[in-house]
C-alpha cells in the first residue's frame, strides 16, 4: 500500500484515513500545550481479574513504602466511580451449566482499559485468541503494558505529541511493549486496538487516532452524521470474511514473532459530543445480518434465488447494515429515554442487545434435560447433534463481548454537555501537560495498571 487511502462512508461526511504505516495517513497538528492531564475517569476490566492482580501487588508492596504509596494511588484511580462519559464493560455470552454453574469459555479472554482526561483520552481493548488462561493472560498483558507505556510516556515523561503522526508512532511502540510483556508472562495470542482522542490545533474538532491488529474495531458515533468505522482499513469490506480468522495478533504466533498482517494505522476527525467506542468481535459480529439470520451471503455472479427466502447481501452491504444496526439500537434507546445517549448508556445498550439476541441459543444449551444424568457416548453424540440442529437457525454468535466508549470534548461534569476547546479560558490552562514541572506532580493523574507478575 502506498500513499494516503481515504475511506468515506456514503452516509457520514467525516473522512477516515487508513494505511499500513503512520506515514500513509493524513496528518493533523495536535495542540499539545492544551493537552490536559486531569483525569476524570479511569477504568479497566473484566473487574474480577484485575482486582485479583491488584490485591497481589498491594500485598507484595507492604514492606516498600514508595511502592505501596504508588499502588494505593493506582488503586484509588482505577476504582473511580463509573462516569457517564467514559465507560467500559465486558461480559460472556456463553452458556452456563445448570448443574455445576460453570460458564463455558471462562475465564473471559477479553480485556480493556481507559484513561479519560479533561480534553483527551487513551483507550485500549484486546481479545485473547481462543479460550483458556493463556488467552486471558495475553489480553491482560497487552492492555496493561500498552496503556502503562503510553500514559507514562505522555503524562509522566512528557513525550511531546505535536501531530497525529507522533501519536500513531508512539502507539506503534506500545504494540512492541505489549508483545514483549506477553512473551515475559508466557501468554498466548491476542488482538489489540489502541485509540487516542486528541485536540486538533486551532480547531474545535478532535482527532481520533487508532492502531489495531486483529478484529477488535473502533467506531465513531456522531450525533450529526451517524455511525462510522475508524478501523475499516484493517479488513476488506468487499471480501467475504472468515469470522474464525482474526486477521492478525500479537504474542508468539511464529516462534516469538507476532502476526501483524492487518496492522493498521487510522485517523479521522470528530466533534465535541461525538462518542468514540471500541468493540471486540463478540459485539461487532452480532450485528452482521448473516449472523443475526436476517440475510445470507451473496455473490456478485449469483442469479439463484435464496432457498431460505432471505435477502442476499454482499460483504460491503453486510458491513453497512451492521453499522446501521448499531445506530438503530442507539436511536431506539434515545427514543425510550428521551435524551442523547451517553458513553455509559451506549455500552449498556449494545451489550444488552447482543445478550438478548443470543439468549435463545443459551436456552437450548442450558436445557436441564441434557444434564439430568450421565449419558453414554452414543447418547451424548445424539444430544450434541440435537443441540446443533436446534441452534442452527437461531440468531447470534456466542462469544466474549466487550465495549468501551468515551464522549469527545472538554469535560465539565458528567451531566453537562462537553465543550469545545474554544470555550476554555487561558486561566484554566494550568492543568495542561506543558505546565507540569515534575513527575511527582502527575502521579495522582497518571494511574498505571499493574499485572500480578510485574512486581
Amino acid at each position: 500500500m502506498s500513499g494516503v487511502k481515504c475511506y468515506r462512508s456514503p452516509f457520514t461526511p467525516p473522512e477516515v484515513w487508513g494505511g499500513r504505516t503512520a506515514e500513509e495517513v493524513k496528518e493533523f497538528s495536535v495542540d499539545y500545550s492544551l493537552l490536559s492531564s486531569e483525569v476524570f475517569s479511569a477504568g479497566r476490566g473484566p473487574e474480577r481479574n484485575f482486582d485479583y492482580e491488584l490485591r497481589n501487588v498491594l500485598d507484595v508492596c507492604n514492606n516498600n513504602t514508595e511502592k505501596r504509596q504508588e499502588a494505593d494511588v493506582n488503586h484509588r484511580l482505577w476504582n473511580l466511580q463509573p462516569n457517564r462519559k467514559a465507560y467500559g464493560t465486558s461480559l460472556s455470552l456463553y452458556d452456563r451449566n445448570p448443574v455445576t454453574g460453570k460458564v463455558s469459555g471462562d475465564p473471559i479472554a477479553d480485556s480493556y482499559a481507559y484513561i479519560a482526561r479533561r480534553n483527551n483520552s487513551l483507550m485500549v481493548i484486546a481479545d485473547g485468541v481462543n479460550w483458556g488462561d493463556k488467552s486471558m493472560i495475553a489480553a491482560r498483558c497487552a492492555v496493561c503494558a500498552s496503556i502503562n507505556y503510553l500514559n507514562d510516556a505522555v503524562f509522566a515523561n512528557f513525550h511531546a505529541i505535536y501531530s497525529t503522526k507522533d501519536a500513531l508512532l508512539l502507539m506503534r511502540k506500545a504494540f512492541d511493549v505489549a508483545h514483549e510483556s506477553i512473551l515475559q508472562h508466557n501468554g498466548g495470542l491476542t488482538t489489540l486496538n489502541i485509540t487516542m482522542v486528541l485536540p486538533i490545533h486551532s480547531s474545535t474538532q478532535y482527532a481520533v487516532c487508532s492502531v489495531n491488529v486483529g478484529d477488535s474495531l473502533t467506531y465513531v458515533f456522531s450525533k450529526r452524521y451517524g455511525m462510522n468505522e475508524l478501523s475499516v482499513a484493517s479488513h476488506d469490506i468487499n471480501k467475504e470474511r472468515n469470522m474464525k480468522d482474526v486477521g492478525g495478533a500479537i504474542g508468539p504466533v511464529d516462534g516469538s514473532q507476532p502476526y501483524l498482517t492487518n496492522l493498521t494505522f487510522s485517523v479521522t476527525t470528530c466533534e465535541p459530543g461525538d462518542i468514540v467506542f471500541q468493540t471486540t468481535d463478540g459485539i461487532s459480529d452480532n450485528f452482521d445480518p448473516v449472523v443475526t439470520k436476517l440475510a445470507v451471503p451473496g455473490r456478485r455472479d449469483s442469479t439463484l434465488q435464496s432457498v431460505e427466502e432471505k435477502a442476499e447481501m454482499l460483504p460491503h452491504e453486510r458491513h453497512m447494515f451492521a453499522m446501521k444496526g448499531m445506530e438503530r439500537v442507539i436511536h431506539e434507546y434515545e427514543l425510550v429515554t428521551e435524551h442523547d445517549i451517553s458513553a455509559q448508556e451506549l455500552c449498556k445498550a449494545l451489550s444488552n442487545h447482543v445478550t438478548s439476541l443470543t439468549q435463545p441459543k443459551r436456552l437450548v444449551i442450558e436445557n436441564p434435560v441434557y444434564y439430568r444424568r450421565q449419558f453414554k457416548k452414543k447418547e451424548r453424540k445424539k444430544i450434541e447433534e440435537t443441540i446443533r440442529n436446534a441452534m442452527r437457525p437461531l440468531p447470534g454468535k456466542l462469544d466474549h463481548a466487550t465495549v468501551l466508549a468515551y464522549e469527545v470534548g472538554v469535560y465539565r461534569d458528567e451531566n453537562s454537555p462537553n465543550r469545545s476547546l474554544d470555550d476554555i479560558s487561558s486561566a484554566q490552562d494550568s492543568c495542561c501537560v506543558s505546565h507540569r514541572s515534575s513527575v511527582s506532580s502527575t502521579i495522582e493523574t497518571s494511574p498505571s495498571l499493574v499485572f500480578e507478575s510485574d512486581v
